[in-house]
């Protein structure tokens, strides 16, 4: 039993899970993250032309630096070496002999293996949170395992396509009215992205021609944003003469035609728009 500071009280279970294939995943992800930071970290021992040699200072900077960009600081031990080499530079234009000491700083990278194995054993963890005791714990799992989805539906009331945020509305009624309106279009971008993914699971098939710059690339799980998108450059030209009003549309192209199918849409929807004449 909880109690919150006014004094509510409710019953709840907190069930930790670890997904297998989560931790699999992110364990694949961090070697990779720390094989591109050793190669990175080496990077820096090569003297290459033109790159400015850097000194012990700018060194621990730069190896900081990427330890912090690949998130594997507490994962690799990192070791200095400093050497000096001194150098004698002749005289001229009135500037007497001297000698120039240049700082050499080489960097070593070893793994924490404990530390690796530590991290390792805590990938793929969630803790779930529910209010029905009586629910077990392989049915909250299967209640919450898509819960991501949800989220990722309302992620999109502030992105482009429905646009709730910024709000520049003061009547809460408008923004209720607003939030009801774009509640409707979330759930067509869900049917939609549904309704698609379902019928290529049906027929073992995938999308491509959706990938800017890819069109070869091909997916099961397309979404919405990605289909409305292959619609882009569509116009809908309107010649009106004395009485007479013809509509031309733009062909449709075989991408375009296999997404209308997928959605069960008859191409004639489309296709009618370019001859109508009405008098």
């Amino acid at each position: 039993m909880l109690t919150d500071k006014n004094g509510f009280k409710w019953q709840e279970q907190r069930l930790v899970v670890q997904s297998l294939k989560q931790a699999d995943a992110q364990r694949i992800a961090l070697d990779n993250r720390l094989k591109e930071a050793e190669k990175v970290i080496a990077a820096l021992n090569k003297q290459l032309r033109g790159r400015k040699r850097l000194n012990e200072e700018e060194t621990h900077t730069a190896v900081d630096d990427i330890l912090k960009q690949y998130d594997v600081a507490n994962l690799l031990v990192i070791g200095y070496k400093v050497d000096k080499k001194f150098t004698k530079k002749r005289g001229y234009l009135g500037l007497p002999t001297r000698e120039i000491m240049t700082e050499i700083v080489t960097v070593s990278i070893e793994r924490d293996d404990t530390a690796y194995d530590e991290t390792v054993r805590n990938l793929g963890w969630r803790v779930y949170v529910c209010n029905d005791i009586e629910l077990s714990l392989e049915k909250a799992v299967l209640a919450y395992r898509e819960q991501y989805i949800i989220e990722r539906g309302f992620s999109r009331m502030r992105g482009k396509i429905l646009g709730l945020t910024p709000l520049f509305l003061s009547s809460s009624t408008r923004i209720k009215g607003l939030i009801r309106l774009l509640s409707i279009g979330l759930r067509v971008l869900c049917l939609v992205e549904f309704t698609v993914r379902e019928a290529l699971r049906e027929k073992a098939e995938t999308l491509n021609g959706i990938y800017a710059g890819n069109p070869k690339r091909a997916t099961a799980r397309p979404t919405t944003e990605m289909m409305l998108k292959a619609f882009d450059g569509i116009s809908v030209a309107v010649i009106s003469l004395g009485e007479k009003t013809w509509h031309s549309v733009t062909k449709l192209n075989a991408v375009q035609l296999r997404i209308l199918n997928l959605l069960g849409f008859p191409t004639a929807i489309y296709q009618n728009l370019g001859i109508v004449e009405s008098g």
